[in-house]
């Protein structure tokens, strides 16, 4: 089966449920959530986010600590983030996406990579007919999407075999050999060529382009990619996206030099 476009936002849907599920995405990328953090992320008042977060807690979607700091709870099935540092490194690169997208005309994302899987902390989507869709708050599989492609060939070889090929306990494999040797022989090429594709391996009709951040020019901690309608790819990916998405990686990591996400010095 191909995959599927991601959906546009019904007209007729639910507004106030909408703004839990997208409490729900930030609970899980970023780990902790103030009443006011939430009022501001969706443009609401603080009293209509203090009742979205406590209807959340009543579900057992979040829990709050002893600073009124909302936390995911035990229903949220997905595996938090649990990395501190998450929200420091999407505002820092916010301002680096809105001139990628500004200067590509296409929509610009930025990932982390959590195991096997990417985690979209924003995107921001180009302001053209062509836009592909808002991946804010989406998980995708590491292995298919641009940018968790150009984080997993930063990895030793030996743990990319650790995680898709070794069997968990009372499970087989994320990945049959023919698979994991193809990812190989892509990953190479994403190591030689400094950035990765998706052509159509996440959504049916996009294709994108993706690298990896590095903090302190050591390790990845994240990605940014540019995504585009995949009959308008191969026009613009080795002129146009290619070069300024390059530009934006070098940006981002002479602000990450100035200063640790990790310790928030």
């Amino acid at each position: 089966m191909r995959n599927q476009p991601l959906p546009d936002r019904p007209a007729n849907a639910v507004g106030s449920l909408d703004r839990g599920l997208r409490l729900l995405q930030l609970l899980r990328d970023y780990g902790s959530l103030r009443v006011m953090d939430a009022a501001t992320h969706l443009d609401i008042s603080r009293s209509s986010a203090h009742r979205l977060l406590q209807t959340l807690a009543y579900r057992g979607f979040a829990v709050q600590d002893d600073n009124h700091v909302y936390l995911p709870g035990p229903s949220l099935d997905a595996a938090p983030a649990r990395l501190a540092w998450t929200k420091a490194f999407g505002a820092l690169c916010q301002p680096h996406l809105e001139v990628l997208s500004r200067r590509s005309g296409e929509s610009a994302n930025l990932m982390i990579r959590v195991r096997d899987s990417v985690r979209f902390l924003g995107t921001v989507r180009a302001h053209s007919v062509y836009a592909t869709n808002d991946r804010d708050g989406v998980v995708m599989p590491a292995h298919r999407a641009s940018g968790g492609k150009a984080l997993l060939a930063a990895l030793p070889a030996a743990e990319v075999e650790q995680m898709y090929r070794r069997a968990r306990t009372g499970a087989d494999p994320l990945l049959g050999e023919t698979e994991f040797r193809a990812l190989v022989s892509d990953l190479a090429s994403t190591a030689r060529r400094g950035f990765a594709i998706n052509f159509e391996e996440t959504e049916r009709g996009v294709a994108a382009v993706g690298v990896a951040v590095q903090a302190g020019g050591r390790r990845a901690i994240g990605a940014v990619s540019l995504s585009c309608r995949a009959d308008r790819f191969a026009g613009l990916v080795d002129k146009t996206l290619v070069p300024l998405l390059l530009d934006a990686k070098t940006q981002i990591e002479k602000d990450l030099s100035i200063i640790d996400l990790v310790t928030g010095a």
